[in-house]
């Protein structure tokens, strides 16, 4: 592992959002003002991380955990930088935003011969969770393969971190789950009862939890 911490301050924390363009962007107002910390780039195998840990500054919204933000600021010695988009991954007085991304992720529609869970940790709880597979191009509509069902949204352990998806702990199966099943999609309502939706997910587990997985970039 080669990681590189730099000192920054006057840091702004911004929502991320994936602007593909055209027309007039979104304005993007900071949630916090003024920090300072630590950003470390660095390296572990063929993966990279980012993280970043700050302190102080103003806090202008509340940042909301597994949400994706940008930081803007400068090193220590006052050259400006702009973070990669990062998720939070913790609040509070001192909080933390990490990532980590595979330099040879493949494409989701390459299935390679086996697939398997990593360790992971329950990140929030889902409810009313319906899963399906989109079918492939040129083919146009899904199957449902769960319905009713309930889990949580999860995070693997490796990096900060190095996937996210689904566990699915009950529910009515109507289709038959199998290991590398690819362009998932799942729907389930947060203890909010927001509805939360999650896309290009693949099958690492079939049995009881279902598991789904999609490699962050």
């Amino acid at each position: 592992m080669f990681a590189n911490p730099v000192k920054v301050k006057n840091v702004n924390i911004y929502p991320y959002v994936a602007w593909q363009g055209g027309g007039v962007g979104p304005a993007i107002l900071p949630v916090i003002e003024g920090a300072s910390g630590v950003y470390s780039v660095g390296t572990l195998f063929t993966n990279v991380f980012y993280n970043l840990t700050l302190n102080g500054g103003k806090t202008l919204a509340p940042l909301v955990v597994h949400e994706s933000y940008v930081a803007v600021g400068q090193t220590e010695s006052g050259v400006p930088f702009t973070s990669h988009w990062m998720y939070c991954l913790h609040t509070g007085d001192t909080p933390e935003f990490g990532l980590t991304i595979n330099a040879y992720f493949v494409p989701y529609h390459y299935v390679p011969g086996s697939y398997s869970t990593p360790p992971y940790f329950p990140v929030a709880p889902l409810t009313n969770i319906t899963v399906s597979q989109l079918f492939p191009p040129p083919g146009i509509g899904s199957r449902l393969l769960i319905v009713n069902g309930t889990g949580n949204i999860i995070a693997t352990k490796t990096g900060t971190p190095h996937e996210m998806g689904v566990e699915v702990t009950s529910g009515e199966r109507l289709g038959v789950l199998s290991v590398g099943l690819q362009n998932i999609i799942i729907t389930g309502k947060n203890a909010d009862g927001n509805l939360i939706t999650l896309t290009t997910l693949t099958c690492t587990g079939s049995g009881e939890p279902a598991v789904f997985l999609r490699q962050l970039v």
